[in-house]
């Protein structure tokens, strides 16, 4: 039974690979001081408390677990908190992205690394690119794009200098149960049950620009695609974890109006539209494909999934 170290395992994606791997695999996971409520129901975890930007606890950690595989999810994930707050962003993702890579040359050289990027790297896309492969440029546009591109980099040196077994991925947009507002389907998913459940009275999802095309991947998908990249992944290799399918935002806010119990009515709040944004952006997802993978989950079921996770979260609320 392999054992794995999950950074960041109480959060979205960390606690949804913890599940998939529940049984299958020894599981430990970082964690600092908050809500872990997202593990609730996940049996066989192994916790640790670690900062990550404190190097010696870092080293500690993995001496104590001697990983067999590491996913690198911890991160500071919002773009926007980026662009208000640049520095803890840059310092967050960077520095323990090389305290995890500095002790892992130290202690676990034999580990295998999946350093988790984003599709953000790839930035301000020239016309003719999309769909968009592991070759094209990166030209990051905010601050956590250049973190994580300099990650991203990170990886690929420790691959080329000292021989860690790093493998590159660079997820798309996903979504799913335990997914924070933040982001536009979850957005979407808890106005729809807030009216449901009578919290919000007026009848009405208010939503941004509709009309941008994204390329988006139910979580179990993404979670699918880690755990074969740690046994398949060429090591200094970078992989696209996407659909691979252009989808409009109108088509997942059209989805998920199908699925509601009220008829409701968008409306359009400029205060949610990007100043400037990229119409179109989605992957070319051959390089994983070819290793065997493919989405099993329809966008109808991984929305209804996301959609029920706040119905039941919503439940009894005043």
């Amino acid at each position: 039974m392999r054992k794995f170290l999950i950074t960041g395992i109480a959060g979205f994606v960390g606690s949804h690979l913890a599940a998939s791997l529940s049984g299958k695999a020894e599981i430990w996971g970082t964690h600092l001081d908050g809500d872990i409520s997202n593990l609730d129901g996940i049996d066989g975890i192994n916790l640790i408390k670690c900062d990550l930007l404190d190097g010696a606890r870092v080293r500690e950690v993995l001496t104590t677990v001697r990983p067999d595989v590491i996913v690198h999810l911890a991160a500071q994930s919002v773009p926007a908190h980026s662009v208000s707050s640049p520095a803890p962003t840059l310092n967050t993702n960077i520095f323990s992205t090389l305290n995890i890579l500095e002790s892992a040359a130290e202690i676990c050289p034999e580990a295998v690394i999946l350093n988790v990027g984003s599709c953000e790297e790839y930035g301000d896309i020239r016309p003719g690119t999309v769909p968009l492969s592991e070759t094209a440029e990166l030209r990051p546009t905010n601050p956590y794009a250049v973190s994580k591109v300099a990650q991203d980099m990170l990886g690929f040196q420790y691959w080329k200098s000292k021989g860690l077994k790093v493998v590159r991925c660079r997820p798309f947009n996903h979504y799913g149960p335990r997914q924070s507002p933040v982001f536009v389907a979850s957005a979407f998913a808890k106005q729809i049950a807030e009216i449901e459940a009578g919290i919000k009275t007026e009848r009405v999802m208010r939503v941004g620009n509709l009309g941008a095309t994204r390329d988006f991947l139910y979580v179990g998908d993404a979670v699918s695609a880690y755990c074969l990249l740690s046994e398949k992944g060429v090591y200094g290799e970078a992989y696209n974890i996407c659909s691979g399918v252009p989808l409009m935002i109108r088509e997942i806010a059209h989805t998920l109006l199908s699925l509601s119990k009220i008829k409701i009515e968008i409306i359009e709040d400029g205060a949610l539209v990007r100043a400037s944004e990229t119409m179109a952006v989605y992957g070319d997802g051959a390089k994983l494909k070819a290793l065997g993978w493919s989405p099993r989950c329809s966008l109808a079921e991984g929305m209804g999934a996301l959609l029920d996770f706040w119905r039941t979260r919503l439940e009894g609320r005043p």
